[in-house]
């Protein structure tokens, strides 16, 4: 399939972006699928997405956008309107350009990383998760989607005390029947939302005994192989979600959303 005139752009913006899991896969998708449509990956700097945002509004040959790191918050204040889930997180990474250059927001993410752990047949409902890094907005989408999924306790834990506050209040007021604690213990399903993992020299962020006790080790970092997390989960026979897997069942409720995908 050739570029042409009528060809429309998904990009993905982020900053950076060069490990992103997203252009192959969903360019492979488009070639399979005969969608005359091409994602590319654009690093923006933090001044630059509002300008990039009003072009999207402006030109139908764009589907509307995908959006990682640092920008889902940021890329909520700007949609016109959001689903319920994206409102509850206040962060979103998928924009939808509407006809009449409005935009609409959702966020996939955690709908993503659930749909990754299910896939290997592993057990969320009534199971504990400690989230590291959950007042992100990776993080406190899989925090919601873990609630929403039914697990019984929740552990959220961020470097920024605020942060942290607001993601906990949320959950307990959307997500009654979930147990929450901030304090760093053991877990079933351990899931890092944090950046930590994408260099070589970075450690792992989570205790060895942490690991060798859960059940299900996620993580969002994308990268070149494995993290260290991830190699230490697949040493001790773990299932383990990398962000590439969560990438990947990505594509269903992004593309649903969009409008790309029946």
């Amino acid at each position: 399939m050739e570029i042409t005139g009528k060809t429309r752009c998904l990009p993905i913006i982020g900053h950076p972006v060069d490990e992103v899991f997203s252009p192959p896969a969903y360019n492979n998708w488009f070639r399979g699928n005969d969608v005359d449509c091409r994602m590319i990956a654009l690093d923006l700097v933090p001044t630059a997405v509002a300008p990039f945002l009003s072009v999207v509004r402006a030109s139908a040959s764009f589907v509307g956008s995908s959006v990682t790191y640092p920008y889902k918050q940021v890329a909520f204040s700007h949609a016109d309107s959001v689903t319920d889930c994206a409102r509850r997180l206040g962060a979103l990474n998928t924009l939808r350009r509407e006809p009449d250059g409005r935009l609409s927001g959702d966020a996939t993410d955690g709908r993503a990383m659930v749909d990754a752990i299910e896939a290997r047949d592993a057990t969320i409902r009534g199971a504990s998760a400690l989230v590291l890094g959950a007042g992100g907005g990776a993080g406190r989408a899989i925090a919601d989607a873990l609630c929403e999924s039914g697990v019984s306790s929740l552990c959220l834990l961020d470097r920024d005390a605020g942060r942290r506050a607001a993601v906990a209040s949320s959950i307990s007021g959307h997500w009654p029947h979930v147990s929450i604690s901030t304090s760093r213990g053991e877990a079933a399903i351990l899931v890092n939302a944090t950046t930590l993992g994408k260099k070589d020299e970075d450690g792992v962020p989570f205790e060895n005994d942490q690991v060798r006790n859960a059940d299900v080790v996620c993580d969002v970092v994308t990268r070149h192989g494995a993290t260290r997390l991830i190699g230490l989960a697949q040493d001790l026979a773990k299932v383990a979600i990398s962000g590439s897997d969560m990438g990947a069942a990505q594509l269903g409720p992004q593309l649903r959303f969009l409008g790309l995908q029946p």
